[in-house]
């Protein structure tokens, strides 16, 4: 059988359009967020990420058990705290809070994948505890918190 220079032409031009394809259906190209959380920092990498799907790990490299709060928010000095400095959820505006992983065990992570348009978020552990003294600790109060910027 005589192949001619037309037909491998467009067996090549096939073969890259079957091959970008599977590139673009293989993997997941969803932006991904590591939080770094320990006693008292919440330090997001990148800062800066896409819109859409977002996989967020937090991973808690600290002594204490934390959690990572997603809020819509300039910054945390926007957020409505109670007497003790914890951030109060139930007074957030309308659909400001977008998610979060809950008691992220010391040496440990979880994930979440959130969705999230662009604009500001505020990271930040609220997690609350009451000292041997009797005096309430609020990790927000102690600086837990951070920005993220989508675009």
């Amino acid at each position: 059988m005589t192949v001619t220079p037309h037909i491998r032409i467009c067996a090549a031009i096939g073969v890259v359009v079957l091959g970008l394809g599977l590139t673009a259906c293989s993997g997941d190209d969803s932006p991904s967020v590591d939080v770094t959380l320990s006693e008292w920092i919440v330090e997001p990498d990148p800062v800066t990420v896409d819109a859409g799907d977002i996989e967020f790990t937090g991973d808690n490299a600290g002594g204490e058990t934390h959690e990572m709060v997603v809020v819509a928010a300039k910054d945390a000095d926007a957020l409505p705290t109670d007497a003790d400095g914890a951030v109060v959820e139930d007074e957030l505006p309308k659909g400001a809070l977008i998610g979060e992983i809950e008691d992220i065990e010391a040496q440990s992570s979880k994930q979440v994948t959130l969705k999230l348009k662009a604009g500001d978020y505020v990271l930040f552990c609220n997690v609350t505890e009451e000292q041997d003294d009797g005096t309430i600790e609020s990790h927000f109060a102690k600086g837990m918190h951070s920005v993220l910027t989508v675009k």
